[in-house]
């Protein structure tokens, strides 16, 4: 399964709450705005009202509409169609103090009074309200900036505190190794983080019993077969020892040999990759390998010769990698013993080792199969019955659980198994 590209809870949280907080604020501007719209009407239709009752006052008196400030006063020479219409529009005009243009709101309305009828203008000013209008908005806009980089500074800066027992569990997790008894215990207060922790050491206990269990059996499974494959090897042995028998039977009695040898390493094997996969192996450290490499090929020598094979040595005194000595030894023997066994006598086996670098190659045929089923287990050669068996399988596995990569390649009639330290960036 690939991983899919993921965010942090906090990260989430954060987002939503600045959604949210984006929301509101835009809501409560619409809100404020429309109750500053209904103030200022409210407040404007007072003092229209104050205007009006002045204007009334001057009519009844006969006084000149220049007496009424910021009303207009005509008399209609004929009865309009409406008496009661009032109309409101705004309306710019040059203020008397600032001699600038300036918002003003005008109401118009019919009087009617001695069978005399007038169209009253009243003009008042509204480019305070409009003002504290904008005030308001403008105060709205930086208040959810500075909130916004509020919660986003706050949870980042409490992430490390809050999380801090989160993070612990995590690498616990990640650290774990099956078997592994003396666990630290994370002290947090928090109830999520208690249960995810009470949850993660209830899991290890069940998988340590599973474990332990299936290594008990397939340690006594191994362990118990040897005794019977032993007694056929034995009585094999000493049918090998009739002549006579060989003459008739002689083909059927090596290949029952071999796969009795081939079962009897089976099983030590699976045991093996068992251990591999759960790192039981921890005496990891710094290895310089050409010393190793030489005391492997020395072990080997008589079976090199045997199969009349050229073998060429290029190694590097700085070349080292870092992981348990037996797991190494492990590499070496599976690789080598790999390239002996599928070389021809028409190519040398060669190996090369750089600062970063170590190659083990064998001259040969191309792969009759994909070159991504190489290390798949017991993948078989549809040319033969012949298994590639779990060797190039187990060196995988190591090199994935210790930071190493392992390449393959054909090039030139040589197969070549590189393995390299994974880069830093990574790991």
């Amino acid at each position: 399964m690939k991983n899919k590209t993921g965010y942090k809870l906090l990260t989430k949280t954060t987002l939503i709450y600045l959604i949210f907080t984006l929301t509101a604020f835009l809501a409560s501007t619409v809100f404020l705005i429309r109750e500053a719209d209904e103030y200022i009407n409210i407040e404007l239709e007072r003092r229209f009202q104050y205007s009006e009752k002045r204007v009334s006052r001057s009519i009844e008196r006969a006084e000149n509409e220049r007496f009424v400030r910021d009303a207009e006063i005509i008399e209609l020479s004929s009865k309009p169609e409406n008496l009661f219409a009032v109309t409101y529009s705004d309306t710019l005009i040059t203020d008397s103090e600032s001699a600038n243009l300036e918002p003003f709101r005008k109401k118009t309305y019919i009087v009617s009074y001695d069978n005399r009828n007038y169209r009253v203008s009243i003009v008042k000013s509204i480019s305070d309200f409009y003002r504290l209008r904008d005030d308001i908005f403008e105060a709205l806009v930086p208040a959810f900036f500075i909130l916004a980089f509020g919660i986003v500074f706050f949870n980042y800066f409490m992430s490390g505190f809050l999380f801090k027992p989160f993070n612990k569990i995590l690498h616990h997790m990640r650290a774990y190794k099956v078997g592994e008894k003396n666990l630290d215990q994370v002290n947090t207060t928090t109830t999520e983080f208690i249960r995810m922790q009470n949850l993660f050491y209830s899991m290890i206990q069940r998988i340590d019993e599973d474990y332990d269990n299936l290594k008990q059996y397939t340690e006594n499974m191994a362990h118990e077969i040897q005794t019977p494959l032993t007694v056929i090897r034995n009585k094999l042995e000493n049918l090998i020892t009739d002549e006579q028998l060989m003459q008739k039977n002689g083909k059927e009695i090596k290949i029952i040999f071999d796969e009795t040898n081939h079962l009897s390493k089976l099983g030590q094997t699976l045991n093996l990759i068992t251990r591999i996969e759960n790192r039981e192996f921890k005496d990891t450290k710094e290895i310089h390998t050409k010393a190793v490499i030489e005391k492997h090929l020395e072990a080997i020598q008589e079976s090199i010769q045997l199969r009349n094979l050229q073998v060429e040595t290029s190694l590097s005194e700085m070349h080292k990698l870092y992981l348990d000595p037996v797991l190494l030894d492990i590499i070496l023997k599976n690789l080598i013993r790999n390239a002996i066994q599928y070389t021809k006598n028409t190519g040398p086996l060669k190996i090369q080792s750089e600062q970063d670098k170590l190659c083990i190659s064998n001259y040969g045929e191309p792969l009759p199969f994909e070159e991504d089923k190489l290390f798949v287990r017991f993948q078989r050669n549809k040319n033969s019955q012949k298994s590639l068996g779990l060797g190039l399988s187990i060196v995988k596995k190591i090199c994935d659980l210790n930071n190493l990569v392992l390449h393959y390649t054909y090039s030139d009639n040589f197969h070549i198994f590189t393995i390299e330290n994974m880069p830093a960036d990574i790991k």
